[in-house]
């Protein structure tokens, strides 16, 4: 014989109940998390390159992000036919240069956002003096990205992110001694 509804609801089901439960539980949320929240260790500063996710190597390694492989980089003096000169007097201009290929099966355009840094986090910008890529699927191109360095300034990480593409992993590149040009 069938149970009547009115008997068939139970503790569980009870519309009533159910509102009180979840109110109780998200007070103890809104009120309890707060203290648990204050136990916890502190979270790092938020910022920098690292906030980025990306692929790390040196430069002689070969990177691939999952759309651009990079390889062949190095830091150098430029060249009479780079047209690259310091920025103000006491500088030191440096040109990045390496190979970009397609790693995708679809078209592939742009050119890289770069950042030198040294020890300290201090960081110079750079700009590109080519005319970036377009890259059909497994085809490649040479970039280049020129410094202008103050002084004092060495470089410890090259960090360069695809400017038509900002939510492409970034690549970083740790530099050692023998990456830099003599001065």
């Amino acid at each position: 014989m069938p149970v009547p509804a009115s008997e068939r609801m139970t503790k569980r089901t009870n519309p009533r109940r159910v509102a009180g439960t979840t109110a109780a539980a998200l007070l103890t949320v809104v009120l309890g998390g707060g203290a648990a929240y204050a136990a916890t260790s502190p979270a790092p500063i938020p910022g920098g390159a690292n906030q980025i996710a990306g692929v790390s190597g040196t430069f002689a390694s070969v990177l691939f992000n999952g759309t651009l492989r990079v390889r062949a980089m190095s830091l150098q003096n430029p060249g009479p036919n780079d047209n690259v000169h310091a920025n103000a007097a006491g500088e030191r201009p440096l040109v990045f240069r390496a190979i970009v290929s397609n790693g995708t099966h679809h078209e592939n355009h742009g050119y890289f956002d770069a950042t030198l840094s040294d020890a300290d986090g201090i960081t110079v910008t750079g700009r590109p003096i080519d005319d970036g890529w377009s890259l059909e699927p497994g085809s490649a191109a040479r970039t280049a990205i020129a410094f202008s360095l103050p002084a004092q300034f060495v470089p410890v990480k090259l960090v360069l992110v695809q400017a038509a593409a900002p939510h492409a992993r970034a690549f970083r590149m740790a530099l050692r001694a023998q990456d830099l040009p003599p001065s």
